[in-house]
């Protein structure tokens, strides 16, 4: 079984209790514990709020060692390690925010919680060519930090398969582990479980509800040194997300969108309100102090041609690219398909084709 000191396991244990908020919950732990100066006045207020009869149920429960072992042994059963807010794991940057979780419930590899993180997130909706460079510079972050999202679709799965291959990922997911939102990224997730980490604030039953959204959207803020925004409508999660970085003191920097975006309206606004334009990783990497090395890359003379008019005329079809290349369309799929995989073109749908 996994071991953890007397607090930790106390802290578990409470989590585990139904039915108490997040202040009824840190109260309990304060009544409980006789060496706080403070813990009649807990008991107190615990009484009054929760009634005589359910409190001491609960204190009954929560020292008694039949439940308190089930809790924990079914915890390890599933493989899932517990950092408590006493666990020498426990982020840094996460403790120093207002109702930081008392237990992160991870799956994976948890001394990821121990480095650098930065935050990559975005709207569901987001452009083809957007999620393409999303993806491209979650790779490009993940060398230096550990890239820190959420598991929806759109932007986090980008961000999430940009990093996903050098294991510098974190998902934080809005209910309990058990219950993945949506369900069609299950898939996803247990990539990220078995190269990076997946964790949760909620106890692994815990079903997702809409206000946990929100809570969540604290966590990635609070683990990380910044925030990327890379699409964001008016309302949005990210723009939650980058409201609590701000508020945190984190760096918010944001991808600049073209007029008429509705997926890139809060993006444009966050740029206008003093967040730092990102046009590539440097923008963020440099802020930090951090250098970052790009491999010159080489061209055959179809994929020059192609780049080039494709930078010169944005997005086109692919018959246009071929003609401009002198080359016929089928040579031009093979040429596009070697730049798609080199991260400088995206597929648009309807044979159309747009430059990174």
């Amino acid at each position: 079984m996994m071991e953890y000191t007397q607090r930790e396991s106390d802290i578990i244990v409470a989590d585990s209790l139904e039915g108490l908020t997040y202040k009824h919950k840190r109260a309990f732990l304060c009544a409980l514990d006789e060496k706080q100066s403070e813990h009649i006045k807990c008991e107190q207020i615990l009484i009054k709020s929760l009634g005589g009869g359910v409190y001491n149920k609960l204190r009954t429960l929560f020292r008694d060692g039949d439940y308190r072992r089930g809790v924990l042994g079914a915890l390890e059963e599933r493989g899932i390690v517990c950092v408590t807010l006493k666990s020498t794991l426990y982020p840094e940057r996460l403790a120093q925010i207002p109702a930081p979780p008392l237990v992160l419930y991870c799956n994976g590899n948890a001394r990821l919680l121990s480095g650098d993180c930065f935050a990559v997130v975005g709207s569901r909706r987001t452009s083809a060519a957007t999620l393409a460079a999303c993806k491209k510079i979650s790779g490009e972050l993940a060398t230096k930090l550990t890239v820190v999202t959420g598991i929806a679709d759109g932007a986090d799965s980008a961000a999430i398969r940009g990093a996903l291959d050098s294991g510098n990922i974190i998902c934080v997911l809005p209910g309990g582990i058990d219950h993945i939102y949506p369900s069609s990224n299950s898939q996803l997730l247990k990539e990220v479980e078995k190269r990076g980490l997946i964790i949760s604030e909620w106890p692994p039953h815990t079903p997702v509800a809409r206000y946990m959204f929100t809570v969540r959207n604290r966590i990635i803020a609070g683990l990380s040194r910044g925030v990327l925004v890379v699409s964001a409508p008016k309302k949005s999660g990210a723009l939650i997300t980058a409201g609590y970085a701000a508020d945190y003191g984190r760096e918010v920097f944001a991808f600049p969108h073209s007029l008429g975006v509705a997926s890139g309206e809060g993006s444009n606004e966050l740029i206008k309100n003093g967040a730092a334009l990102c046009q590539n990783v440097l923008d963020i990497l440099g802020s930090f102090g951090l250098e970052y090395k790009t491999e010159v890359q080489k061209f055959t003379p179809q994929e020059e041609a192609v780049l080039s008019f494709l930078r010169a005329n944005g997005k086109s079809h692919i018959q246009a690219i071929a003609a401009a290349a002198g080359i016929k369309s089928f040579q031009a799929v093979t040429v596009l398909s070697s730049l798609e995989i080199k991260g400088l073109v995206v597929r648009c749908g309807g044979n159309l084709y747009e430059p990174l």
